[in-house]
């Protein structure tokens, strides 16, 4: 019974304990995450120190426009995912230094750049006046490409944005026109040929070989580079489609990592890893993603992002209802295991307290049998200190040997008997053991190779094979005794427990084997080690 409720508890307090050892499935790669996200800040640190180098090199009086310009080209590089004023304003600037130099070229750069940011941010209203400024007539090759790319993006990114409401974009018919020029006019292995290839197989919904482009596109690119961080995004959006849960929020979480050590502010995975973190058991890790998503949209300044993370409100709303109840459910589990448990070990004590009164009632049996197992005890080591002694007499008096051991065998022999009417069973055969053990310890310590020299009367396949670390066997236990002069079969039977049928015919067995001479081969076996003697 005791055992019983024991295991009963122990059950309940492993169900109770599966409840906080709930562990994610992709415990390890959010981990990574935490671990990136603690780290956020000297990324940030990092960034910061680029911008404020490059501005370092721009406050120097001795630049011309042309170098300016490139400058702000690098310093826009650094911002346009970091922060939408700084960009916007670095896009000011070259649209000036543009007009002072009377340059068309680097004026139709700066504003097809500024369309694309305004895009990126949902600007649309002001994108579609940069758009209409321009006379793409006057484009070079890398400008007809930033624009055909500007223009695909704005159109699909206008269209997603209105859908909701009804209204429709009558020039998002030329989408695949611009990416179709792209796909032209940009080498196969650039990464912008990449993202539209992709983009491309999105739209067709042909998810599985968007899977497997996607994936090779990835292999071939920089970790570091913020083109990996949109096409990890992508790859789990694809992933999401093929309804591959976990994979899904993987390659979002890899391309969050992404994002944080290149310190990308204007970024979607990790707000899309924080809504796929269902369970309640992960409300609280959501929660800091969607806290930290909101912070760098509102560092960001892009107004978009701001209402695509707001959008998730409602869901945490729901996922924080979902922890409340579970948290319910977990106090009355608590509460019921609490109540069995204590209910179980009140049991347990009361059983306690009856074995206990019963063991103290048996106190005195035991205590009388403990009294009698020292006097067996007693009796036994003075046994075997008698048969220390007598094996030291043997082997001092090596001329009296076998007449002294065959008188040793028959006081432990008689001995022995006494001591069966006595002791239990299995003491008794303990006793019994020890006593072979010492006769064999004794006679091989007086004939070390009788086991050799007996074998060498027999014939080959008559031979006997003592086990490997044994001593004597029965046959060499009686041919021991009749090399010590104890040749009547009934004598020997008495002294190794045998029947004298039992005994005669081990005799009869071994004879047979003898090489010759079997009618003295018992004489022979006496002879022995008489030359040594």
């Amino acid at each position: 019974m005791k055992h019983c409720s024991i295991s009963v508890i122990l059950s309940l307090l492993l169900a109770v304990s599966c409840v906080d050892a709930y562990r994610h499935p992709l415990a390890d790669e959010l981990g990574r995450l935490d671990s990136e996200l603690a780290r956020m800040e000297k990324y940030v640190n990092e960034k910061e120190a680029k911008i404020i180098t490059i501005e370092g090199l721009l406050a120097s009086d001795d630049l011309s426009p042309e170098q300016k310009y490139g400058l702000y080209g690098q310093l826009y590089q650094e911002c346009v995912a970091y922060q939408f004023d700084k960009a916007k304003a670095i896009l000011e600037s070259q649209e000036a230094i543009a007009a002072e130099l009377e340059d068309r070229s680097l004026m139709n750069s700066a504003v097809v750049e500024k369309a694309m940011l305004f895009t990126t941010a949902g600007m649309f209203l002001e994108a579609q006046d940069l758009f209409q400024q321009l006379d793409t007539t006057t484009f070079n090759y890398q400008q007809k490409i930033s624009w055909y790319n500007a223009r695909q993006k704005f159109l699909h990114d206008y269209q997603e944005y209105v859908r909701t409401s009804g209204i429709t974009v009558p020039e998002a018919v030329n989408i695949r026109a611009y990416q179709d020029l792209i796909l032209k006019n940009t080498p196969k292995d650039s990464p912008l040929n990449h993202h539209i290839y992709i983009m491309r197989l999105i739209e067709e919904q042909r998810w599985d070989e968007a899977y497997s482009e996607n994936l090779r596109i990835i292999e071939g690119q920089n970790k570091s580079s913020r083109d990996y961080a949109v096409q990890c995004y992508w790859q789990g959006f694809i992933c999401e489609n093929l309804e591959r849960e976990e994979e899904t929020i993987r390659w979002w979480i890899e391309s969050a990592i992404c994002d944080i050590r290149g310190a990308i502010k204007d970024n979607a995975a990790l707000c899309s890893v924080a809504i796929k973190l269902t369970d309640p058991h992960d409300t609280d890790r959501a929660f800091r993603y969607i806290r930290i998503s909101l912070d760098d949209a509102i560092f960001y300044n892009a107004k978009l992002r701001k209402v695509q993370i707001a959008s998730t409100f409602p869901w945490i709303e729901k996922a924080y209802r979902d922890s409340r109840d579970l948290q319910m459910k977990d106090r009355s589990r608590y509460l019921m295991v609490t109540v069995l448990v204590a209910f179980l070990l009140l049991v347990i004590l009361t059983y306690t307290v009856r074995l206990y009164r019963k063991r103290q009632r048996s106190a005195k049996e035991i205590e009388a049998k403990n009294i009698q197992l020292d006097a067996y005890t007693k009796s036994i080591m003075a046994v075997e200190e008698d048969l220390r002694r007598t094996n030291l007499d043997l082997v001092e008096a090596n001329a009296a040997k076998e007449e002294y051991l065959g008188l040793f065998l028959s006081m432990c022999s008689g001995y022995l008997d006494k001591l069966r009417k006595t002791l239990p069973r299995e003491q008794y055969d303990a006793e019994l053991k020890n006593f072979y053990k010492t006769f064999d310890t004794s006679f091989l310590s007086l004939y070390p190779t009788f086991v050799e020299d007996l074998n060498a009367l027999l014939t080959e396949e008559g031979r006997i094979v003592v086990k490997e670390g044994g001593l004597l066997n029965t046959e060499l236990r009686i041919f021991a005794l009749i090399k010590l002069g104890i040749t009547q079969s009934s004598h020997i039977a008495s002294l190794l427990r045998y029947s004298v049928n039992t005994i005669y015919n081990y005799r009869a067995q071994v004879k047979n084997a003898a090489l010759s001479d079997r009618e003295n081969f018992e004489e022979n076996v006496r002879k022995i080690g008489s030359a040594r003697a």
